[in-house]
Parts: C-alpha cells; structure tokens; sequence
C-alpha cells in the first residue's frame, strides 16, 4: 500500500494543493489523478487545518500590511478565507471513495468548531476566529463534517494522530494545555511499545527540516509548516515485514522493520 501523509496545513491552501500536485496525486485543476484512485493508495492529513500561525500569513490571508486580531473586519475575511478553504477540501474529499482520504482532527480544528473553547495562541497571534468578537460560526454543513473527522487512525499497523501514540495525546480538553500533552516527544521512551502498533506517524510539533525522530526511533514527526517555499510531505510504502519510508524535500528514504 502507499500512504501519502501530509502534516499541519494552518490555512496554507496554495501549499496543500501544490503539496498534492507535487505528489502527483492532483492535477494542475486539483483533480485526484490515478496515483491517488488508485485501490492500494491513501492519503492523510495529520489535522490543524485551520488557524495561520503568525501575523504575517494571516495579513496575506486577508491581503493587508497587517492583521489585527481584534479587529471584526479582519476577523471575518481571515474566517471567510479560511470558509472557502474547508470547502474545498470538503468537495474534493466527496469526491473520492470512502476512506481514500482521511483527516484527523487538530486541536486548532477543534477549537475552531467548539467555540465555548477560549482562543488559542501561537506566538504574537492570538486566534480569535469564530468567537465573541465576529459572532460567526463555521457554515453547519461544514462544521458537521469536520466533526466526523477521527483523531485517530490505524492502517497496516502504522498509527495516525495529530499529536501522539496515547490516546490521552489526542484529547482536546483544558488538561490538554495545562499538562503539555506534546511533552512526550521529549521522554527517552518508546511509547510504542505497549501499543498493538508497529510505527507512529504524528504532527502538531514544530520540527526543524521538517521531520524528527520520538519514541526511540519508533515515532515520525511530521511538520508542513514553515516558510511558503518550505514544505514536506511523506510517502510510506508498506511492503513484506517493512515499512519504506520517504520525504520529499529531505535526505530521508529509510526502511523500517515491521
């Protein structure tokens, strides 16, 4: 089987969809191709969809010098952008057979559709999007698919998430701010272990290069963000008693013992 893996987006919709062409899995009118309709592919998105992470993709966003947060001028078209990117996503992901395309949930797409959640923060940005200040809310069609998105997936033994291999890593209450719950990645563990998983492939953490190694080496963590001309995707081939792993845009091409 080949998995096509592709990290946190944050409202990058020019870099998505060249991420997919690039892969090879769109063409030039974002129309899956073979590769992707093939019956032996799969393609994932680790979550955190929405939310530009900083103050300078969010005034491109809305096409300004500067984005204030606290302006409901701003607010809006930052949402109405970022409107129109979910939908998008959401008509291509309808056209495709159940399960060719899967997307986890984030917590930054959490926070966006349970606006009781406070805003989150990145930096020098607050992220005030579908809250008191605008009183808008993602279109309900919207918000009721991204509901459906799992914060977990599990496919030939590799185990998928937004943050990381516990199932308490991927819960998006108050604790998980208050504990930290990415400090895992930073533990001489392998967290894998006492899982029925092989491997872990997860995002959420930024990671220089756009890959890193947890869990003693049996964790990939996987970063899309970063500069527009800084993107990273990852193909993993499974194949008899291993994993081959690849990345684009890095010396990365490894096999791992299943």
């Amino acid at each position: 089987m080949n998995i096509f893996v592709v990290g946190d987006i944050h409202a990058q919709r020019n870099k998505f969809w060249h991420i997919l062409q690039e892969a090879g899995l769109v063409d030039l009118e974002n129309r899956a191709t073979e590769r992707l309709l093939d019956p032996d592919s799969k393609l994932i998105l680790l979550g955190d969809i929405v939310h530009a992470k900083s103050r300078e993709r969010y005034a491109k966003i809305i096409d300004e010098q500067r984005f204030d947060e606290f302006s409901p001028s701003h607010l809006v078209r930052a949402e109405r952008f970022q409107e129109r990117f979910l939908a998008e996503i959401k008509e291509f992901y309808d056209s495709l057979e159940p399960g060719k395309l899967t997307i986890l949930m984030g917590n930054h797409d959490y926070n966006a559709i349970y606006p009781e959640q406070g805003p989150l923060r990145t930096d020098d940005i607050a992220h005030l999007e579908w809250k008191d200040i605008t009183n808008r809310r993602i279109d309900a069609d919207i918000r009721e698919w991204m509901l459906s998105w799992p914060h977990e997936l599990v496919v030939d033994d590799i185990h998928f998430a937004h943050v990381g291999p516990l199932k308490e890593h991927n819960i998006y209450d108050n604790d998980f701010y208050l504990k930290n719950r990415r400090r895992w990645i930073y533990e001489d563990k392998d967290f894998i272990a006492d899982t029925p998983y092989r491997l872990g492939v997860y995002g959420h953490t930024p990671v220089r290069g756009g890959v890193n190694i947890a869990s003693q080496g049996k964790a990939i963590l996987l970063d899309t963000n970063g500069n527009a001309s800084e993107y990273a995707y990852l193909k993993i081939v499974t194949e008899e008693g291993r994993y081959h792993l690849k990345m684009r845009g890095l010396f990365f091409d490894e096999f791992i013992q299943r």
